[in-house]
């Protein structure tokens, strides 16, 4: 049997093949019509070879994307004078540039920055750290210095016009142990192999920052400028006019006048007569606050920085790190030690014991670091002498809060942050609860001597700390509330009597009628 039948005598496999060859011609025909259009709207449109680059965007482009339309040899020549204000103008390109585009046949892009990104370097604070080195304070942008390798450059040029410049050595060190948001801290120590400005005819201490880019302009930077007469070496090598400085963090929020006027007093009597404290206004300086520091103020125990400018600057907590760090600096040769603790904690030296003591004893270490004892900052001993009354939860408004918060933490086996001293003028760098940038020991073991209480969150609580109370019964006993175990710690109390005392001996009844 065959694959086709018969008809008019003709076979069938021919017939189909008959059909297919006229349908392929027909095929051809249609496509040779579709060819020849193709060709003839081409030749009607301008050729993509020559159209270039990025804006414009609109149904009339004949080549289906976003170009920017620019005859090359004109744009060579600075001679595009085109009125579409959609162009963008770059006469500052190159003619090989131009040919590898335009042979390529490459889409170049434009990128425009609007804003300000993160500062090369940030300044704060430039200081001299002896005859030959030099310490510059300030921030950085974290990106470029985890991810980058920028680099400084130190320099001495004198105000005597025949010395010639002197170039120094830029040591980097990041002292905020990576905490930095989009700033990270960055002190630099410029050290010089001679001497210089000694002669006491000044000069300016100049930082070239550069950001590790191939290409890199470097930022010129007038870090300190030490004026004619200004010099005085003895500072580097004579007694320092006091035994302690405290160098505070930023103070921010809403804070207690209350709770700064007891840590005020408690520390001024702490330190004794031969100590000076530094704070930092980052917003917590308000008006009720600041009545309650200025008769220390005009004591001169006590000096106020404002640095509510650093807020534009997005770093840890306020910038405590470059805050800690500028004070360490700035204050080096001005006390032999320098404490780094908050407003909510309260140093306590153990009976027996004095500060003196405590530290001659130490002062072959560089660093101290001392332990903390958390305080409950909520639970109160219940008022005995109004046990009978509906206001038995109560106490007496005149009591401090140092006398109110009475219970101790006491979970065994929870690691606590550390606060420090350290002899300033062995120091480089420093953090928040310890340096790590020092030449010397540091000594931990100092519980038996001296430690600090804790009680956290209450600087920034107006209204009366106490909201738990616990009975007197309860005083000898471990008393769990919650979860978390405490214990009866009178020895603040114990003390408040005194401070209180001294408070008026040394400013008077001014402060009397302080507001929570």
């Amino acid at each position: 049997m065959g694959k086709g039948t018969e008809k008019d005598g003709i076979p069938g496999f021919i017939s189909i093949w008959h059909i297919e060859t006229k349908v392929l011609m027909w095929a051809i025909v249609v496509m040779g019509f579709f060819l020849v259009a193709a060709l003839f709207i081409h030749q009607q449109n301008p050729s993509c070879k020559n159209i270039t680059l990025t804006s414009l965007e609109d149904d009339s482009n004949p080549c289906g994307y976003s170009v920017q339309i620019r005859e090359m040899d004109q744009m060579d020549q600075g001679l595009n004078h085109t009125t579409n204000p959609n162009v963008i103008h770059n006469s500052s390109m190159k003619n090989p540039i131009s040919r590898a585009i335009e042979q390529e046949n490459i889409i170049k892009r434009v990128f425009r920055p609007y804003g300000n990104a993160p500062y090369l370097f940030i300044q704060m604070g430039g200081y001299r750290g002896g005859p030959a080195t030099f310490a510059v304070v300030g921030l950085a942008s974290k990106s470029l210095h985890v991810f980058g390798k920028p680099r400084f450059e130190c320099e001495w040029i004198p105000n005597n016009s025949s010395a010639g410049k002197i170039k120094g050595k830029a040591y980097k060190m990041l002292p905020d142990d990576g905490y930095g948001r989009v700033y990270t801290v960055v002190v630099l120590k410029c050290v010089f192999s001679q001497s210089v400005g000694t002669d006491g005819n000044g000069g300016d201490l100049i930082v070239h920052a550069f950001n590790g880019s191939e290409f890199e302009k470097p930022e010129r930077i007038v870090a300190l400028k030490e004026e004619q007469g200004t010099y005085n070496g003895s500072v580097f090598s004579q007694a320092p006019p006091y035994d302690y400085l405290y160098c505070g963090s930023s103070l921010y929020g809403d804070l207690s006048p209350q709770r700064m006027r007891e840590w005020m007093a408690y520390h001024a009597k702490f330190f004794g007569p031969r100590s000076h404290f530094v704070f930092h206004d980052a917003g917590g300086i308000h008006p009720q606050v600041r009545k309650v520091l200025e008769p220390w103020i005009q004591a001169g125990r006590v000096t106020l920085q404002d640095i509510t400018e650093q807020e534009q600057y997005d770093g840890y907590y306020h910038n405590q790190f470059l805050v800690v760090n500028d004070c360490l600096h700035r204050y080096k040769f001005m006390a032999n030690w320098t404490f780094f603790f908050d407003v909510d904690e309260y140093f306590y030296i153990f009976h027996g014991k004095s500060l003196r003591s405590v530290v001659n004893e130490l002062s072959n270490y560089t660093q101290i670091t001392f332990k903390q004892y958390t305080m409950s900052n909520k639970i109160c001993l219940q008022n005995q002498a109004h046990r009978l009354n509906e206001s038995a939860n109560s106490t007496d408004s005149s009591e401090w809060g140092i006398e109110k918060l009475v219970f101790r933490y006491v979970n065994r086996g929870a690691k606590r942050d550390r606060k420090y001293a350290v002899q300033a003028r062995k120091v480089w760098a420093t953090g928040v609860h310890m340096s790590k940038n020092l030449k010397g020991r540091t000594q931990h073991r100092t519980e038996d001597k001296m430690m600090f209480y804790h009680y956290h969150n209450t600087i920034n609580n107006r209204g009366d700390p106490c909201t738990e109370w616990l009975k007197p019964s309860k005083r000898n006993n471990v008393n769990w509330v919650g979860r978390t175990s405490y214990i009866y710690d009178g020895s603040m109390k114990a003390v408040a009597p005194l401070i209180k005392q001294f408070e008026k001996n040394m400013i008077g009844s001014q402060l009397a009628s302080t507001s929570l």
